[in-house]
């Protein structure tokens, strides 16, 4: 039999072979790592780089580092290549390694079978030894020799992915605050995060309150865990006594609407398996619904994004949005508004197929009125102001301490205040538009006139800096006025408000308005002004009595006839009282 020694010299000679025809291979991969890794820094990103907020489906939602398409493709072309020259590596040692057990046959019938192995080592322990990277080898190159050792592809791709976030750590000499592990069952979670204390576990598992007249709330704090699929959000209780419970819920500020979507809660109890998490998550959750009475600007921020505002502000970006009943064109539309809300991916809830589990998920959002915030029903004291003053930040509009144009540019001797008119498109819109116009010029006002068209379909982050530029927004009574939200602190709300809607009117503006540090003039127009009396007459309730037709038919009849039917034809001799007060606001 041949000496062990023999068969070491053979080996490593066989090793000696390979390190010489792999080293150039492993040397040029090494080096093309790192040099992409140094100089693109673009592997790697959120998942939210490219579309950040269009709701995703599961595999694009979790908040991971992952590679852009261009550097998948090439680490992709880097890690096939290597795993070629591994197997062609392995098939040649293997036909090298059966020549040399033929000799070694050969040589064992001519030299006898005097020789004895050496009893502390075997020729497969000297093959291994001659395989092992010496102890100088650096953790990149351990690395590739891992690689190299491996034979599923997939494996040797993750393992490159690996790769590249150590090298990307090793080279910026510092660690990413957002990475995801897997556990030992295969759980997706985030890794680095410090222990959740936002929220305390409650004393019941009694976690929602039905109690409002508005809406709905459920608070989890502790082991919720949301299905997206199924619209159910369930709790584990911290207690072993507790009791299971379930609530159905309309997941937006406006409960009566019967066509918002339900999210069912549930609270489970001892005997109850929980579902199995296939995601962990450290920041808190909220699960509410689109839909309802969206699509209307002033409902848009009054049903939706005040009430979100309020929910979702005091965690400074860090909370996940799952949205139900979700519309692209909203989360398009005000996607500036929500990026400085979260700062993660926004979840497409009906279509999420992962059981996600958080330490706090609130179901619904909270709400205080029509287009407002009450301080005193706020634990963080919030104000309509500091909504204003939020998404004015949120559009780079100027600073709060900056005043509206006319005063900013005060030295100016030409210098107009400005003021922008919007005329609706269908209903309650200025008959007498151009006559309006050339009325607000004679009394020294630079005219901005938008059709209410335009508000709703221009990009909102342009329409907002137009708004920004002027010193007053001047409507009918009307969604419209909606965009005073953009105006900087002082600007003037000239709120035209048409014949028998004077009762609503400084609940949805004027009181919103003064609330956000903003100035605001109602005008009331008479019958005269308004097309009702042509097709109604003196004589009719509609125009006698408007309390009656109120009284008799609710808010549906309002609707129905004074918000659907009539025009306005203002009379600027009779307005003009209004007008000089908004000059001596903005003066």
């Amino acid at each position: 039999m041949g000496s062990p020694k023999a068969a070491r010299s053979k080996a490593g000679q066989g090793g000696i072979w390979r390190r010489r025809i792999s080293a150039p291979f492993v040397v040029v991969l090494v080096a093309a790592v790192l040099v992409l890794v140094a100089f693109t820094g673009q592997f790697v990103q959120g998942p939210d780089a490219s579309s950040r907020f269009t709701p995703v489906h599961v595999e694009d939602s979790i908040p991971r580092r992952v590679p852009t398409d261009q550097g998948k493709k090439i680490f992709r072309v880097l890690f096939d290549c290597l795993y070629l020259v591994h197997r062609l590596l392995v098939v040649a040692d293997r036909f090298r390694y059966a020549g040399l057990e033929t000799s070694d046959s050969s040589r064992q019938e001519g030299e006898g079978s005097d020789q004895k192995a050496e009893p502390d080592e075997s020729p497969d322990e000297a093959i291994r030894e001659q395989q092992q990277p010496p102890e100088e080898t650096t953790g990149a190159a351990l690395l590739f020799v891992s690689l190299c050792n491996l034979t599923d592809q997939q494996l040797v791709y993750k393992l490159g992915l690996r790769l590249i976030f150590c090298s990307q750590s090793e080279y910026s000499g510092k660690e990413s605050a957002l990475q995801v592990q897997e556990d030992e069952e295969g759980i997706v979670k985030e890794a680095g995060s410090a222990p959740y204390t936002k929220c305390t576990l409650p004393s019941s598992t009694t976690v929602c309150d039905l109690s409002n007249l508005r809406f709905d709330i459920c608070e989890l704090c502790g082991d919720a865990r949301t299905i997206g699929q199924s619209s159910t959000v369930m709790y584990v209780p911290h207690t072993q006594t507790s009791d299971g419970e379930e609530w159905s819920i309309r997941a937006q500020s406006r409960k009566n609407l019967p066509w918002i979507k339900k999210v069912t809660v549930k609270s489970l109890n001892t005997s109850q398996p929980a579902p199995r998490c296939t995601s962990k998550h450290a920041m808190p959750a909220i699960v509410f619904a689109l839909g309802g009475l969206t699509a209307n600007i002033w409902h848009d921020f009054s049903d939706v994004l005040v009430p979100l505002f309020l929910t979702a502000r005091e965690f400074n970006g860090d909370v996940q949005f799952l949205i139900t009943n979700n519309q692209p064109w909203f989360t398009k539309k005000y996607s500036t508004i929500l990026s400085n809300l979260t700062r993660h991916a926004i979840i497409d809830f009906d279509l999420d197929n992962q059981v996600r589990c958080y330490p706090h998920v609130i179901v619904g959002l909270r709400s205080h009125g029509d287009l407002g915030i009450y301080p005193n029903r706020s634990p963080q004291n919030y104000t309509m102001m500091d909504f204003r003053l939020f998404v004015r930040q949120a559009y780079g509009l100027a600073a709060p301490e900056v005043g509206i144009p006319y005063r900013a540019d005060r030295d100016d001797p030409d210098k107009k205040p400005r003021v922008m008119l919007i005329d609706r498109g269908k209903t309650r819109r200025f008959v007498n538009a151009a006559y309006v116009v050339q009325g607000l010029e004679w009394f020294g006002f630079e005219v901005v006139k938008v059709d209410q068209n335009k508000t709703d379909s221009s990009s909102l982050d342009e329409f907002a800096q137009l708004v920004d530029s002027c010193d007053a927004i001047m409507g009918a009574h009307g969604a419209g006025l909606t965009n005073m939200v953009f105006l900087r602190s002082g600007g003037v709300v000239v709120h035209v408000v048409p014949h028998g809607v004077e009762f609503m009117a400084d609940a949805f503006y004027g009181a919103p308005a003064r609330d956000m540090g903003l100035r605001h003039v109602n005008y009331s127009i008479s019958p005269e002004e308004s097309t009702l009396l042509e097709k109604y007459g003196w004589n009719h309730t509609v125009i006698k009595d408007p309390e009656a037709v109120r009284s008799s038919g609710g808010l549906e009849k309002v609707g129905e006839v004074y918000m659907s039917e009539q025009d306005i034809v203002l009379n600027m001799t009779r307005f003009g009282p209004i007008l000089l007060k908004a000059i001596d606001f903005i003066m």
